[in-house]
């Protein structure tokens, strides 16, 4: 039986490296932002190589991707979650899949050179990254799965570079019938729910080129810069945003905003903060976990926040939580 979450989005190799003094890299590529995201075209790949040889240590490597990690967070937790996407065929692209234990990785194209993703940790805390996504932006529709896509409950969707994914995605959301037009196909069948995780890349592109894919969403989630940069308001839903919005603001918790209100949501007590890179993922695995099982949407959401604190507590996915959390979480919501 195909499985019943489907996660479509970049797969990345992140390399992370310490970064005394971010300032030649902001010079070089002046769009940078300090804690900001940006992609990187392969002749200016080398140039960061070049800077990272002479500004940078290299401190760890580890599997990335908003995707990637989300679905590795939801087989931890015991649910039925396949990847989709591009992995190289290198010895990248054998580390990404390796490091996805419990995903279903039946459905994932192995070609070409895997995408990377560079990691600067400066001496403030802030992670700034330069993507290059490399085999990521060669999807096709013809990549995707879609009589298992059609028997899914949940399709989650993360950003991707190039423009030709996101026509991708946004073909796939208008195949398997946007959510406000759910119809039953059959006893106990229904088209799959579709979430959307922006992501800073899908955010600054602004909310125009997203309206396509905007419109068969049925949770948005963003932080609050991203939301910004859709040109949302922080209190005020907007007309041309899915049902539900969910604005992730770190320590400050998360924010619900629907057509009829909105409603701020502690984040949880984090026992030991670690690392936090990855936690916004772990959050959209908690909440996908919680609507899958039939949770009402706020224990989704206490749900999701619980498992982003959770996760805090480790370097990269090492304390994403697990199948005993989940059943805790859920004896506790109940």
């Amino acid at each position: 039986m195909p499985p019943r979450i489907f996660c479509l989005g970049a797969v990345n190799l992140d390399l992370l490296y310490r970064v005394p003094d971010l300032s030649p890299f902001l010079s070089t590529w002046p769009h940078l932002k300090p804690g900001g995201e940006i992609p990187l075209p392969p002749p200016e790949e080398e140039v960061l190589l070049r800077l990272l040889a002479r500004h940078a240590e290299p401190v760890g490597r580890m599997g990335g991707g908003q995707a990637a990690n989300t679905a590795f967070a939801l087989a931890r937790l015991g649910l039925p979650v396949a990847l989709l996407g591009r992995v190289g065929a290198d010895a990248d692209g054998a580390f990404l899949k390796e490091s996805l234990t419990g995903v279903n990785l039946a459905y994932l194209v192995t070609e070409g050179r895997s995408g990377r993703a560079y990691v600067l940790l400066d001496p403030s805390g802030e992670r700034t990254i330069l993507v290059a996504p490399h085999t990521n932006d060669d999807l096709r529709l013809q990549d995707l799965p879609w009589e298992a896509l059609s028997q899914a409950s949940f399709l989650h969707l993360t950003s991707f570079v190039g423009e030709g994914p996101l026509a991708v995605q946004e073909e796939a959301a208008r195949r398997l019938v946007a959510p406000a037009e759910r119809q039953t196909r059959g006893p106990g069948q229904q088209t799959p729910v579709i979430t959307l995780d922006a992501g800073e890349l899908y955010a600054r592109r602004g909310r125009r080129p997203l309206d396509v894919l905007l419109d068969q969403v049925d949770t948005l989630l963003v932080t609050e810069r991203e939301w910004q940069l859709l040109g949302g308001h922080p209190y005020r839903y907007s007309e041309w945003a899915p049902p539900i919005v969910l604005i992730k603001r770190g320590p400050k918790g998360l924010r619900l905003i629907d057509p009829r209100h909105y409603q701020d949501f502690p984040a949880a007590p984090a026992p030991t903060l670690v690392d936090t890179l990855g936690a916004g993922d772990v959050l959209a695995a908690g909440y996908l976990a919680g609507r899958f099982l039939n949770l009402h949407l706020k224990p989704a959401i206490v749900l999701g926040l619980r498992a982003a604190a959770h996760s805090l507590a480790g370097q990269g996915r090492e304390a994403y939580p697990n199948l005993k959390f989940l059943e805790r979480e859920l004896a506790g919501l109940a």
